[in-house]
């Protein structure tokens, strides 16, 4: 599955794996929106979160379901997973899948930004 995000999708994905503990296994959106505008410095509308996490279960990146009244929603995917599959991504798109010249690169980009500090 390709599992392609843009800004704002990857604002929501981020603040539902932060919430996403054994405390609270069901996410819904307000509390989706309550994460990002505290997080993020944001003041998203309630509309605006449930349109992207919509987006989002199109894509098979989140699931819902209903309990009551209410949807609650939950990922598919691990925050590791994910970046797993992106980093596979990157590498067969700008390396001919070759995942050692992609390690090359980011342990550059590493040295690079230690070299800032």
């Amino acid at each position: 599955m390709d599992y392609r995000c843009g800004d704002l999708e990857n604002i929501v994905m981020n603040a539902v794996w932060s919430m996403e503990v054994p405390e609270q296994e069901y996410i819904c959106v307000c509390d989706v929106q309550e994460r990002i505008n505290f997080l993020e410095s944001k003041n998203w509308a309630y509309t605006t979160v449930k349109t992207v996490m919509d987006r989002l279960v199109e894509k098979a990146m989140i699931i819902r379901f209903k309990k009551g009244k209410k949807y609650f929603y939950k990922s598919v995917l691990s925050r590791e997973e994910m970046a797993e599959e992106a980093m596979k991504k990157l590498a067969k798109q700008y390396f001919h899948n070759d995942m050692t010249e992609l390690k090359k690169m980011a342990d550059a980009m590493c040295e690079k930004e230690l070299s800032k500090i």
